[in-house]
């Protein structure tokens, strides 16, 4: 799925609603001069484009492939129905009845599976086996199950008839539509949820879904609840897919288990990949063309040879045109238009300001308070017989920076996952301004004034970097205006304002440990780690890493974990030895230079080793 939502972007960034929006356009002036059976039958390819869409939400934006949309799908049109047949006489119309019904019922099944889904933190594999696996009990269980609700009579393999067409009007006169109003009706809903979709995907909510696509780990550590919006983001698409099955019902007046089928539910993902997998307008793109194919293919104009036919076109899409539609119309676009990242090579290299530092710096102890301290007790972090966290009692205050060092193995990178939440400790505690986060997710520590930068750099390479500052920056003040402010900010101390719009993933890799860095200064944190933060920076880069570290001990506890100890002495603050995942020693570099056991564990000299 690399790049999709970039190239959707860029390709429709400055038409992004009026090229959809001329095509809603044609198609309702066409509408009343259609063939009436041809009207019938596009109503249906349209209301699959809203089912196609459904799974790009979760698939192409989300990153989470799921068969289960035919389900939400499948229960959408059952509840939908059971409500219109028992209610719409009541009124008349019967769609103000059957689609809010099918969405509440697709949001609520979409709730319950989400929640098992990622709370349980399933992988992508497990995730498509589970709504695959629940897709197939339903279509097993529908095959058999008969109920009567009042009027309403679902009859297993018979399925459920009578459904109430699409009815607008109201009173006991209102007629179903016929074809081509039909169609009329089916564009016009289905472009009402497009654009309704689009605007919510087009904002904060989207962008935090596309970063959790791209690196979840990293959208976490910048305080975002990741599997809250997963779960949200999956509610919507099942909502999305619920009202298309109720749609679907009112367009054919009869539910069957077919509905659940193992052919629908494969069906879906092809129309996302035909039409461009994260533009949300290609599932109507893949569903109407193969929809189309179908149509003229099965009118006999190719001697019957239909399936063959449509298989050998979707093969060929699929494969030569690995973005879809949209994705190889983008890419002939992005010939006739300037490299935005051509300009990253006139990026200078990073030269702190300490007076634009301690006025941000000033800024985040307004917004964010006081400095906290970290501190663990007793720490344990075991994995089978390895033990890379040993009884470890630190505790780490602002004014001075803190390093961390040791050898290979000596559990450096294991104490600061356990600090961050990454590694919940088997025994002891972790606090944080003196309360306890010791089993606190990671978002919640980040809440809290934590922030945090590994070791290898970790952006968003699909973003720019003005939008991957602003997305850490919006994690902390969930204000647009604000998030903004802040981003340029620190856009300025970086020396990237001129470049805000490259992508990150042209920059170089030590451009990339700037911004990330700049990312979590974005987050106004009252106390930061650093995993090894100058690892593939130049000597220049270092020593302008080293001042910013040490002006951001003045009014934050900072804690650098390092190997490299001439960057460690450069930092001019205390340092802390571990060996074998316990205490070892600590004092300041000097001292522990001069340390005979501190030679020892870096030499691999046995004198005072074996004694530990």
């Amino acid at each position: 799925m690399k790049n999709n939502i970039t190239l959707a972007e860029k390709i429709y960034g400055s038409i992004g609603y009026t090229a959809p929006l001329v095509v809603v356009i044609v198609a309702l002036s066409a509408s009343g001069l259609l063939d009436p059976y041809l009207a019938y039958v596009a109503s249906l390819w349209v209301i699959f484009g809203l089912l196609g869409m459904s799974l790009d939400l979760v698939w192409g934006r989300g990153g989470v492939l799921s068969l289960g949309q035919t389900a939400f799908y499948g229960l959408g049109g059952y509840f939908g129905s059971v409500v219109a047949i028992n209610f719409s006489h009541l009124t008349g119309n019967s769609l103000i009845w059957a689609l809010p019904t099918g969405a509440i019922c697709g949001a609520l099944t979409a709730a319950v599976i989400g929640y098992f889904i990622f709370y349980a933190r399933t992988g992508p594999l497990q995730t498509t086996i589970l709504t695959y696996t629940f897709t197939i009990l339903l279509w097993t269980l529908s095959q058999s199950f008969k109920i009567t609700i009042g009027d309403a009579k679902i009859g297993g393999d018979n399925g459920m008839a009578n459904i109430p067409g699409m009815i607008l009007g109201f009173g006991k006169d209102a007629q179903q539509l016929e074809p081509n109003a039909m169609f009329a009706t089916v564009v016009l809903i289905s472009a009402v949820i497009y654009f309704a979709t689009r605007k919510l995907m087009s904002g904060p909510f989207g962008r935090i879904v596309d970063c959790i696509r791209i690196d979840g780990e990293k959208t976490e550590l910048l305080g975002y609840d990741i599997r809250k919006y997963q779960l949200q983001n999956f509610m919507v698409a099942g909502a999305i897919a619920g009202l298309a099955g109720a749609l679907f019902a009112a367009w054919s007046n009869y539910l069957n288990p077919s509905i659940f089928s193992v052919q629908e539910a494969l069906m879906v993902p092809i129309y996302v990949l035909v039409g461009g997998a994260g533009t949300l307008s290609g599932a109507f793109i893949g569903a109407v063309l193969i929809g189309g194919l179908s149509f003229w293919l099965g009118g006999g104009t190719i001697g019957g040879q239909t399936t063959l036919i449509l298989g050998l076109v979707l093969i060929v899409l699929v494969v030569f045109l690995k973005n879809g539609i949209l994705g190889a119309l983008d890419n002939l676009w992005l010939r006739f238009l300037p490299d935005r990242n051509k300009v990253v090579n006139s990026i200078q290299p990073v030269t702190i300001d300490s007076a634009v530092v301690e006025n941000i710096l000033t800024d985040a102890e307004i917004a964010a308070g006081p400095p906290k301290t970290l501190e663990t007790r007793n720490a344990v972090k075991a994995f089978g017989g390895v033990v890379p966290v040993n009884e470890v009692s630190l505790k780490f205050e602002p004014g001075l920076p803190h390093s961390v060092i040791g050898p290979n193995g000596a559990g450096k990178s294991s104490f600061l996952k356990v600090c961050v939440g990454m590694y919940p400790p088997d025994s002891g505690k972790v606090l944080l301004g003196g309360e306890v986060v010791s089993h606190s997710p990671i978002f919640e520590c980040v809440s809290k004034g934590l922030g945090v930068k590994n070791q290898k750099p970790q952006v968003f390479g699909e973003l720019s970097i003005f939008e991957n500052l602003w997305t850490a920056a919006y994690s902390m003040t969930r204000d647009k205006e604000k998030a903004n402010r802040i981003a340029d900010q620190i856009l300025t101390m970086l020396g990237m304002h001129e470049q805000g719009d490259v992508e990150a993933s042209a920059l170089s890799h030590g451009q990339q440990q700037w911004l990330d860095i700049g990312m979590v200064l974005c987050l106004t944190p009252r106390t930061i780690l650093f995993d090894e933060p100058a690892a593939g920076m130049t000597n220049e880069e270092t020593r302008e890493l080293s001042r910013l570290v040490r002006i951001l001990a003045k009014k934050t506890t900072v804690l650098v974990v390092e190997h490299d100890m001439e960057f460690v002495r450069t930092l001019e603050g205390m340092v802390t030895v571990l060996h074998q995942g316990a205490f070892f020693a600590k004092g300041d570099i000097g001292e522990l230079r001069a340390d005979d056991r501190v030679l020892d564990i870096y030499l691999g000299r046995r004198k005072h080793v074996q004694s530990i």
